[in-house]
């Protein structure tokens, strides 16, 4: 028999939510962070809603969509979610170009299973916090839907210098200061919702389907 829904929400003296929005992400640092601050931020809708993050233990490497779509499908089997409840699948397109069509459909035909993908990156996600695309030569929006790897850099991408050269004190994915982006969602949401294509179940081009949680996570 399936474990009750309610061992999600541990806060205590508070009443079991409405709904539920469980996310699973690709990333285990950037976007886990940036939800758990909305969490706590004064849009989000806490009065009917709760929001879990099924993080990965920080040795956990499995990453991949398949593994994330696991998590999310474990959960689904072991609770006994309401029927409103929603599993989130959070990925980018960088690493994953040949298993996009094949977890979006998965997850269009699991009952309450979504997917929001940003296309290249979540950083494309962060970006559209603070600037337009408009702000950007072509040449610079080529350069951000690549997203190639620096040159001598193990980790870091033309998204993640872009990101450090235009925040005055940087960026670091390890140390984000969420709320230097969230101070700016309204911006966010009515950009990605402008680079939307309609009749697209995700962004072929540069944008990002984070808005569509979004929407649904704020007063």
């Amino acid at each position: 028999m399936p474990r009750e829904r309610v061992e999600f929400i541990r806060i205590s003296n508070v009443l079991e939510r409405e709904k539920m929005f469980l996310l699973a992400y690709e990333g285990n640092e950037t976007e886990p962070t940036y939800f758990e601050a909305l969490k706590n931020n004064y849009r989000f809708n806490n009065e009917i809603i709760e929001v879990v993050s099924l993080r990965r233990e920080q040795n956990d490497t499995k990453s991949a969509p398949k593994y994330v779509f696991e998590n999310l499908q474990r959960i689904k089997d072991e609770y006994d979610l309401a029927l409103n409840d929603e599993l989130w699948m959070i990925i980018d397109r960088d690493r994953n170009r040949n298993n996009i069509e094949k977890y979006n459909a998965k997850c269009k035909s699991e009952a309450n299973f979504f997917f929001a993908l940003s296309n290249p990156c979540f950083e494309f996600w962060l970006l559209l916090h603070i600037r337009n695309l408009s702000d950007f030569s072509q040449e610079e929006i080529e350069k951000i839907e690549e997203n190639k790897k620096i040159k001598g850099s193990r980790k870091r991408t033309y998204l993640k210098k872009l990101l450090s050269d235009i925040l005055p004190d940087g960026y670091n994915e390890s140390n984000l200061r969420p709320e230097r982006f969230l101070m700016h969602l309204e911006d966010a949401v009515r950009r990605a919702k402008a680079l939307n294509q309609e009749g697209e179940d995700y962004p072929k081009s540069l944008g990002s389907d984070v808005y569509k949680l979004v929407e649904k996570l704020i007063k």
